[in-house]
Formats: C-alpha cells, structure tokens, sequence
C-alpha cells in the first residue's frame, strides 16, 4: 500500500516557536531570553514576509495598469495610422484630380476663363460668370454648358464633395427681373442649382453635390469699378474630400421628400 506524504505550510513565527517548544520539551536548556529573542525574531521575519507580499501585490496592481496603458498606447497608434492612410490617400486624389483637370480644360485656362487652384483641403474652380451666364440669368449658355461638362467629367471620377457656390455684383436687381430674383440671394442661389442639377444629370451622385449661394458677400475685388463688379460676378467650385462620418451618413440615409 502506497503511503502519499502531505506538507503542510506553517507560518515561520509558528513554526520557530513550535522549534523552542521542541527543544524546552526534550531537556535543552533554553533560556527565557533566548526564548524571547528567537520570539521576536520569527515576528521581524514575518512581518518581512507580509511586508513582501503586501508589496508583490502592488507591483501586481501596477504591471495591471501599465499593461492598459500599452493597450491604450496601441489603440491610440493604430487609429492615427489609419488617418494618416486616410490623409494620404486624399492627398493623392487631390492631386490627381487637379491634374486632370488642369490637363483637359488647358484651353480655358490659357484663356483666363477660369482658374484652378490646389489648396490644402481641396480644390478650387473659379470661372467667371460671363461665360456661363447672361446678365441676370440662370440660364446657362451653351458655350458655359460645355466647359460645365468638361469639368463634370473630371469630377465623376472622384471621391470628393463638390460645393456649387454663387457670387454676385452688389448692383440691384432691376425691376425685370426682381419678380424671380428680389436680390442677389435669389440669383446667386438660382446659378448654383442650374450648376448642380447639371453634374447630377451627367453622372455625378447626389449626396455629393450641394449648391449655395454667397450673393454680394465675398467680393474679389472693390465693387466700385465695372472690372471689379466683373470679377465678383462668378462661380465657384469647391471640391473637398468626403469625410468617413460623411461617407456613412449619405450611404445610411433614406429619408424622403
């Protein structure tokens, strides 16, 4: 029969003290002050002992901590890699887009009917109003459909929010037309969604499109020549990149009119 030896643990006080007795027990001579002394012995070594394990569960609590910051440290980390993707990525298509737009509308450039401008957001198209509408109208030319088209196809291919934005003179509206357009908001307003509604009707989607009106508000130049007044009168074309809290809130939306 197989006989299983069992430890059992004991505090070293006890342990030592059950030593003493041991030893008082079987005739040594121990003194009371020994006894006394290996006494408070046990005790400063116990009290090392708790001492010990009180500071272990500290340094447990402590590596619990640290180990949460690192995770916080890596979380943090990988959701700044994951914007600075984002930003080079827009980046990227910022510049592209520039240079095809750059590259197709050369002519119109070279001309100075428009401009185009890479900013740190985006991009910006300006063109002047004279060539896309007549005095007082919303009503777009045909030569200002066309350039319209030319950028449209640029613009088809990229992510970006496209912004419609129009300028005005301060001059009044005259009493013609001031039953459809009262002030400059109205028309202002009207050749931005003349402008919106045709990249939606060419392809552009059209949770990307919004159009705006700046009337009189934002003048290039003194208004008080008519080279002035001309330059005030324009379009523009504010591209900007499509945010990821933008991209879920167009794709989730389905509310209707």
């Amino acid at each position: 029969m197989d006989t299983k030896v069992r430890f059992v643990r004991v505090p070293v006080t006890a342990l030592l003290v059950m030593l003493v007795v041991g030893a008082l027990a079987s005739g040594c001579g121990v003194s009371k002050s020994k006894y006394l002394d290996v006494t408070k012995k046990s005790e400063d070594l116990q009290a090392s002992l708790d001492a010990a394990n009180k500071e272990k569960a500290e340094l447990q609590t402590d590596k619990t901590g640290l180990e949460g910051q690192v995770k916080e440290l890596q979380d943090t980390t990988a959701a700044l890699n994951a914007r600075l993707a984002e930003t080079q990525k827009a980046n990227q298509d910022i510049a592209q887009t520039y240079e095809g737009l750059v590259g197709s509308l050369k002519g119109e450039l070279n001309s100075g009917k428009m401009q185009i401008e890479q900013m740190r957001d985006g991009i910006s198209v300006n063109l002047a109003q004279d060539i896309l509408f007549a005095s007082g109208s919303a009503n777009l030319d045909k030569e200002g459909k066309e350039l319209l088209l030319k950028v449209s196809d640029q613009l088809k291919a990229s992510p970006f929010q496209v912004l419609v934005t129009g300028h005005t003179d301060n001059q009044k509206i005259g009493p013609s037309l001031a039953k459809r357009y009262p002030t400059n908001w109205e028309l202002g307003g009207a050749r931005a969604a003349t402008i919106v509604r045709l990249f939606e009707e060419s392809g552009i989607p059209k949770e990307r499109l919004a159009a705006v009106s700046f009337a009189d508000g934002r003048p290039k130049q003194p208004n008080d020549t008519p080279e002035g007044r001309a330059k005030n009168r324009r379009i523009e074309i504010r591209l900007r990149p499509t945010t990821p809290d933008q991209v879920t809130s167009t794709s989730g939306s389905t509310g209707s009119n």
